[in-house]
């Protein structure tokens, strides 16, 4: 599949393509929310003489409503905003991680923002050295684990981010068998970008890793399957793609 000549990884899709396209539609939202409320305030204004002829208890009544109003509107559009920066962080984190794995060379096979029946998977690495499925998280802080739990500057996440790592390695699993590839389980990894990982080992089977390890963790991956499975396994994951109705061109970086 990997063009005559290519010394860099074969890359299908664009990294954070479907984090900025949910940023996008957020900031619509709020966008939407404020031009209501100004609206609204608009025609309060306008209407206030009309108002005051049905006396001051139907002033009070019509302005604590309409001050209730207008805060949950302020308050929504906060929300939405604030989703929609986070968004975008998560965004910058997929792109960076991306064109990280794009710089690995020839031989290996890197797909970004996958899609699911369970949900979007940030990228998967397939190559001789098996396959992997890779989150990547945006969040700042010293993450650290204790027993079995993540944890962020001693606290634990917000959610349960080895559940999802293992949801999304046994997504791609069930995939191949049901076309007849393989029966081999991806081995889940997470990295962060912004983050100081000072995990040292395995959480629950799933890698943590900082993306300034991101490079010599790969290198260190012993390898074990055959090209032919790689490939076969590459074809599967794209062609899945084009199924649903989200394929984008494969590039060589």
């Amino acid at each position: 599949m990997a063009v005559s000549g290519s010394t860099r990884a074969r890359v299908y899709n664009k990294a954070g393509i479907g984090v900025r396209k949910m940023e996008a539609a957020r900031w619509l939202a709020a966008l939407f929310t404020l031009i209501v409320l100004f609206v609204g305030i608009y025609l309060f204004s306008k209407s206030g003489k009309t108002i005051a002829t049905l006396g001051l208890p139907a002033i009070l009544v019509v302005a604590g409503g309409f001050l209730y109003w207008v805060k949950a509107m302020g308050d929504k559009a906060d929300v939405l905003s604030e989703r929609s920066l986070d968004a975008r962080r998560g965004a910058v984190a997929e792109e960076d991680v991306g064109n990280l794995l794009g710089d690995l060379p020839a031989g290996y096979f890197v797909v970004h923002d996958f899609e699911t029946k369970r949900g979007n998977i940030d990228h998967i690495v397939v190559s001789t050295k098996g396959i992997l499925t890779v989150a990547t998280k945006s969040h700042r802080g010293v993450v650290s684990c204790e027993v079995d739990l993540l944890k962020r500057d001693g606290n634990p996440f917000e959610k349960d981010f080895i559940k999802q790592a293992w949801a999304e390695a046994y997504s791609i699993r069930d995939l191949l068998i049901e076309n007849g590839i393989c029966n081999l389980r991806p081995q889940p990894v997470i990295v962060f970008t912004e983050a100081d990982v000072q995990v040292k080992k395995k959480v629950r089977g799933v890698h943590i890793v900082g993306i300034k390890d991101l490079p010599a963790f790969l290198e260190g991956l012993p390898v074990w399957m055959s090209e032919r499975l790689s490939t076969r396994i590459i074809d599967c994951l794209s062609s899945t793609q084009y199924h649903y109705g989200k394929r984008y061109p494969s590039r060589n970086l």
